[in-house]
């Protein structure tokens, strides 16, 4: 409000009248009443009596008037006993209205009365507020709910003021929401956003009208955001210069207080210049920019940026090194062989490195820049991130380090190992899910790649194979050689089987430190070929019997079924089923067939893997029986004695035609499709005949 003047100059004055023997309860102002109204120009004269050392408060106008105010400190009461002092101020001006405050020391506080005050009012009529903001408006902080003070005081206490919010509004005091006091101003007990913005407080003296503004702001302390532009660590050769700019964002109505520490903060080794941004529509920026020239050794450490708005406190910082001169040290972060398994998703190459200046980092896989060879390649600081790696990814990797402006290179090279887990080609590029069959009695080859041959046939557990086993099937031999698939050298096993008799399942397997592999071979012997057949044993003559077999083997088919053309009648057919080491027959007799059971006869059978029924198919026809014939008649001869002379008869017929041959009607004795041969002697001439029949039919020539 004021300031204190403590009374130093002593005198003796006896104040007439006074009863100075009386003891005082408080100290006592010469000017009774809580207000006292003087003109402008006058003098104003206070004395105050006390019974300890006593101090002045003033309002600040006066108080710095030391030409206008004297201020005599005297004894006074009987024997001198009692403290007073008079205040005097020559030529009473309008800012000199305010509370004027007698009272004790602090210390010396022990009654219940230490302090006497009187409001004086210096009334000029020419300048009725004591302060007057007519061009720039005074600020006034707020809070909401909180009590806030439009401070629009007035040189005499009948001024009549009205309150006024530009541009049109005028708020009238009701003595609850805005109350009047001509000491104070106006007084909002519990301020709202209504009382946000420019105030008016108004009068007219003598026909003058007079005013003065205030402006309300609304403060808050929300800082949202404190960013330094440097990273977390500053590296400086001796003799730069270190400039680190500390950002804030805050909301509108905050403002902050930035401060620095640091470490030659007491050599004030740092110039700060503080600043507030004008672009940011979302929020206030505020800069605090803090400058060292020529950093040395004791300039290196932690520099932190302090913002304070009211209860609000952040903080960020930054370590600042200092070196002596530039360099570069590279060491393999763990082994200089390195190994990564094909498919992970990321692998890092890093070294340890250190380096002032930061050097420019390049990567070379087998003497190429990586990153231009792969784009699964990427540079990140000082290391290389391999994407989605590859059996091609292995292979010798360098970083080469440099610092061109100081003439520094560094480079160091790491082996990169890709384990691929094993594969087996064949098991790749397989496209026959159904067991492979083997005929019974074949030699057979297995070729797998990168792999160890087993066995486990149906009778016996799994064993390891060896050239010249003979469990299971006799293994003629196991050789290895290295074949080129896909354009790599790859290890292919081939097992060779001397004899296909026993099934099973062969499976080879791969393996090394990323895992295994391993590709079961199904080795179903058969005895029939393709694993499905038809035989029909001859195909029949009409009253003959028709027998047709259907094979399948057993591992790879079952159900088996015989399918008849719909001529086919209810006459006498019989099935029979024989089941063999390696497949099933099922055998399909009709007997006497007729010209009627002609057509496609079909087995079917179901695979036993698939779940799919199959087919095989075949067509019969039934001959008709033909009377023989003889497709040429004999014809008389004259042969030489001692010569040969040959005969032929050919004749046809179903069935087969049976041919007798007679001489002289005696049947000649012959083997079946021989030619009859007899010599004629010479003196005689013969009758020589051919006979063709067929069952009970008979032809002569």
């Amino acid at each position: 409000m004021g300031r204190l003047f403590t009374i130093v100059n002593a005198s003796l004055i006896v104040f007439l009248g006074s009863s100075s023997g009386s003891k005082l309860k408080g100290p006592e102002l010469s000017i009774k009443g809580a207000q006292h109204v003087i003109q402008a120009g006058q003098t104003l004269n206070l004395t105050c009596r006390g019974e300890m050392v006593h101090s002045w408060s003033l309002p600040e106008a006066p108080s710095k008037e030391s030409k206008r105010l004297k201020i005599i400190k005297v004894a006074c009461g009987r024997n001198g006993k009692q403290f007073c002092s008079s205040l005097t101020l020559s030529r009473a001006q309008a800012n000199d209205t305010g509370y004027y405050s007698c009272k004790y020391a602090s210390s010396s506080a022990v009654r219940k009365k230490t302090e006497s005050t009187v409001y004086i009012f210096i009334n000029d009529t020419g300048s009725p507020f004591v302060e007057l903001h007519s061009d720039i408006p005074k600020i006034i902080h707020m809070t909401d709910g909180g009590e806030m003070i439009i401070p629009c005081r007035v040189t005499a206490p009948d001024v009549a003021v009205t309150l006024k919010k530009i541009p049109l509004e005028t708020l009238i005091p009701d003595g609850k929401t805005i109350i009047w006091d001509s000491t104070k101003g106006f007084i909002i007990p519990k301020a709202t956003y209504r009382f946000i913005g420019l105030m008016s407080c108004e009068t007219t003296v003598d026909g003058h009208k007079y005013s003065t503004k205030y402006l309300t702001h609304r403060q808050t302390n929300t800082i949202f955001d404190v960013q330094l532009n440097t990273p977390n660590l500053i590296k400086l050769l001796k003799g730069d210069t270190l400039a680190v700019n500390c950002t804030v964002a805050a909301a509108w109505n905050t403002r902050v207080q930035m401060t620095w520490s640091y470490p030659g903060e007491a050599n004030h080794r740092a110039s700060i210049t503080n600043r507030i941004g004008q672009r940011n529509t979302d929020a206030n920026i505020f800069y605090s920019i803090l400058v060292v020239d020529k950093v040395r050794d004791i300039d290196k450490g932690q520099y932190t940026c302090h913002v304070k708005s009211g209860p609000s406190v952040k903080s960020v910082n930054t370590t600042v090194h200092v070196y002596d001169k530039t360099f570069i040290t590279l060491k393999h972060r763990r082994k200089s062989v390195l190994e990564a398994v094909a498919g992970r998703k990321s692998y890092r190459l890093s070294m340890k490195v250190k380096a002032f200046p930061s050097p420019e980092v390049v990567w070379l896989k087998d003497g190429l820049p990586a990153a231009e060879k792969c784009a699964r390649y990427v540079v990140k600081d000082y290391s290389l991130i391999i994407r989605d790696v590859a059996e091609e990814d292995a292979g010798n990797y360098t970083i080469t380090l440099s610092i061109r402006q100081w003439n520094l290179y560094k480079n160091l090279t790491v082996t990169l190992i890709v384990n691929v887990k094993p594969q087996i080609y064949e098991k790749a590029v397989s496209s026959f899910p159904d067991p492979n069959l083997y005929l019974l009695g074949s030699k057979q080859v297995l070729t797998c790649t990168d792999s160890l041959f087993t066995f486990c046939s149906n009778t016996e557990g799994p064993f390891i194979l060896k050239s010249g086993s003979s469990r299971g099937n006799r293994i003629q031999s196991i050789t290895q050689h290295m074949a080129m698939i896909e354009g790599k050298n790859k290890t292919a096993s081939i097992l060779a089987v001397a004899e296909a008799k026993s099934s099973g399942i062969y499976s080879c397997v791969a393996s090394n430190k990323v895992g295994n592999v391993e590709r079961n071979i199904s080795f179903y012997v058969t005895d029939v070929p393709n694993g499905f057949h038809i035989n029909l044993e001859k195909m029949p003559i009409e009253g003959e019997n028709l027998i047709l077999s259907c094979s399948v083997n057993k591992f790879l088919y079952k159900d088996i079924a015989w399918i008849l053309p719909r001529t086919v009648n209810n006459q006498t057919k019989a099935k029979k089923h024989i089941i063999k080491e390696y497949s099933t027959t099922l055998i399909l007799t009709i007997k006497n067939v007729s010209l009627e059971h002609s057509g496609t006869y079909a087995c079917r059978a179901r695979n036993i893997y698939s779940g799919e029924e199959v087919l095989q198919k075949k067509d019969v026809t039934i001959r008709a029986q033909e009377a023989p014939s003889l497709l040429r008649n004999l014809s008389d001869q004259i042969v030489n004695t001692s010569n040969s002379a040959t005969l032929e008869c050919q004749a046809q017929g179903i069935p087969e035609p049976q041919i007798s041959w007679f001489k002289n009607h005696e049947e000649i004795q012959q083997e079946p499709g021989e030619s009859c041969k007899h010599p004629f002697p010479s003196s005689l001439s013969s009758l020589i005949s051919c006979l063709s029949t067929s069952q009970s039919l008979m032809y002569s020539s």
